[in-house]
């Protein structure tokens, strides 16, 4: 009896691992099939996305083939890479296709956006990606030296823009020498140095920040390469066509838009010049704006010599001066220097640093009244001391010091003007990649 119930128990669990096998076997069929289609489903997906990526590396070689084509997409756009053009591509998973659209950043002109889209060869798999790239020889500072940058004068001041410096910045107020103990200094704008920022790091030879407005030991962009060439040119022509500048431009009653060497030093006294014009002095003549009489400048003025304010220098532009839509960046450090930035936009919606950064706020339309403007426009110092001295004066645009910038006195101001920037003739173009994310997957309607 014992050995029948055995073989009863054996035939029974032998059929229902045969029913089970049954029931399973179309399940494991369909996965089977599935898993296929899944796996071919994912590589056209992978090949798609590969194919985004070449719409990427072409184009970054596309802006890398001709400085114009970087400057062109400004406001423009190129044949080929404004989603009007299919190219073929084969990547290691397979073929397909893409297309490319290349566009300028709303805000920041150092900036451009590539959308580039993949999609395999069957047309049934599509990738989308968004990319951010970054020319690093640019302008888009407030003031820049390639040395010592000392913001430690007594009411001196920054505003709008961040401060860079290939050595190191000081920024110690209330007098005497400054070191790392001082426990008085500014707390604005952004100071990125590729050495100290006293006293801030502390004297740490360490990369130091604090995340929202100072970097030392800082890996910076490489210095600006001026288009001195172009703007010589530009200042002969005006010469020539103009028959010189104004009196008062440099050299009295006979001054020149390009005051060379044998010329003498150029001193600027009663100077007033809105034409937008360039001013190109040579190396080894001191560049002076003398107090006692009036000088403004609306354009460029290039000094290959130093740069002294003698005083207040004469300044006397005055108008309503345009807020860079990102100028609020400069202030996060606290509630005083958010304080401090609203004077500038009272309309600003946001109560805190951090509800702006979170709303990525742009000020738009914004104006704030300067007066005492020296220069508005980009200013250029080569000399030894790049520049020295500055009263009660202001400077609107950009300021790029070949050697120091030293703003030791009174009450001088530097005020950031993002479109100054943006018009800065540079030579050549350093392209980086900033960011890039995937976006939804859409071929562009028309190809």
């Amino acid at each position: 009896m014992a050995n029948r119930r055995q073989g009863q128990m054996a035939i029974t669990m032998v059929l229902s691992i045969l029913l089970f096998l049954m029931l399973m076997f179309p399940v494991m069929n369909l996965f089977v099939q599935n898993e296929g289609k899944w796996s071919v489903k994912e590589k056209k997906s992978t090949t798609a996305f590969h194919l985004a990526e070449a719409g990427i590396d072409r184009a970054r070689w596309k802006l890398l083939e001709n400085d114009d084509f970087w400057y062109i997409t400004a406001t423009g756009t190129l044949a080929g890479y404004h989603f009007d053009q299919v190219y073929e591509g084969d990547t290691v998973g397979g073929a397909g296709t893409y297309t490319i659209n290349i566009t300028s950043d709303p805000v920041d002109a150092t900036k451009r956006i590539v959308e580039s889209v993949g999609r395999d060869k069957t047309s049934s798999q599509i990738r989308r990606i968004r990319a951010v790239l970054i020319n690093d020889n640019n302008a888009n500072f407030a003031t820049r030296a390639a040395s010592l940058v000392s913001n430690t004068g007594g009411n001196d001041h920054i505003e709008w823009g961040p401060v860079i410096s290939g050595n190191s910045i000081e920024t110690c107020t209330g007098g005497g020498a400054c070191t790392p103990a001082k426990t008085s200094f500014r707390i604005f704008p952004r100071y990125y140095s590729s050495g100290h920022v006293t006293p801030q790091d502390g004297g740490s030879t360490a990369a130091s920040t604090d995340d929202i407005y100072w970097w030392s030991y800082y890996e910076v962009p490489p210095f600006p390469d001026v288009k001195f060439s172009a703007y010589i040119s530009s200042a002969d022509a005006s010469d020539a066509l103009y028959g010189g500048a104004p009196n008062g431009c440099g050299h009295g009653t006979t001054s020149k838009y390009h005051h060379t060497t044998a010329m003498g030093d150029a001193e600027f006294k009663n100077c007033q010049d809105t034409s937008g014009r360039t001013y190109y002095i040579d190396p080894e003549v001191d560049v002076t704006f003398k107090s006692g009489g009036t000088n403004f400048i609306r354009g460029t003025v290039i000094m290959q010599g130093n740069f002294i304010i003698s005083g207040s220098g004469g300044a006397n532009g005055s108008y309503n001066a345009k807020l860079p839509p990102q100028a609020w960046k400069e202030y996060g450090h606290n509630a005083d220097t958010w304080t401090h930035y609203k004077v500038f936009d009272p309309g600003c919606p946001h109560a805190t640093y951090a509800e702006a950064l979170n709303a990525n706020y742009l000020a738009t339309g914004v104006t704030y009244p300067l007066s005492n403007v020296l220069i508005h426009g980009f200013a250029y110092t080569g000399g030894s001391q790049g520049l020295q001295g500055g009263g009660n004066c202001n400077l609107n645009g950009v300021l790029l010091s070949n050697q120091d910038a030293t703003m030791g006195t009174s009450t001088m101001g530097i005020y950031y003007d993002d479109n100054v920037a943006q018009d800065i003739m540079l030579q050549g173009v350093v392209i980086k990649l900033h960011s890039w994310y995937e976006v939804k997957a859409e071929w562009p309607a028309g190809l």
